[in-house]
């Protein structure tokens, strides 16, 4: 028997310091793994925990595990699809409510799109002077990346860089703030 599977026996009985060790070997590679997937250290050590925690809870299955390594890896990678199937669905949700805020029947999903774009323009007004200035000729102009590129006199590059980053800072504004209402209750 090896000294793993010994250490996940241990585990297996409610053993805290075996617990505490596994954690420290592995959540470091783990973070990194997830990193690659997400590029979001901050989601990416959240996950970490959240993996963890389903170990602890599940500890009992430990003692089946033939390869620890395998298991966690292959449990951060179906932790990470339903990350991406969530993100795309609050994008989806998100993008819908941005292109048609009229479409709220109840007073509150007015009051829930009345928020959501509060929270979007105090997001905005936070940026960088020229990503918020970029962020919106294109959002409320409706103007090119070519077009604001001649406007502001930089590459088309550039453009695409600000909105690239604009628009990563929205997502996870937005994806919080619908968790946030979906856990919540709207």
């Amino acid at each position: 028997m090896s000294l793993e599977h010994i250490e996940l026996q241990r585990i297996a009985t409610g053993d805290m310091d075996a617990f505490k060790n596994l954690f420290f070997q592995y959540q470091p590679r783990l973070v990194s793994f997830l990193t690659g997937l997400t590029h979001d250290k901050e989601t990416s050590r959240d996950m970490s925990q959240d993996i963890f925690l389903m170990l602890w809870r599940d500890r009992e299955k430990l003692v089946s595990v033939k390869s620890f390594s395998a298991y966690l890896f292959q449990m951060a990678r179906y932790v990470s699809y339903d990350y991406f199937d969530k993100l795309a669905v609050s994008e989806k949700y998100a993008d819908e409510l941005l292109a048609n805020p009229n479409l709220s029947e109840t007073e509150e999903e007015k009051l829930f799109v009345e928020e959501l774009q509060a929270l979007i323009n105090h997001t905005v007004e936070q940026m960088s002077p020229q990503r918020k200035l970029v962020y919106r000729m294109s959002r409320e102009e409706g103007l090119t990346n070519d077009q604001i590129a001649l406007k502001l006199g930089v590459s088309k590059r550039t453009v695409e860089n600000h909105l690239t980053a604009a628009l990563a800072i929205l997502r996870k504004v937005i994806y919080a703030f619908l968790l946030a209402h979906i856990s919540g209750g709207i």
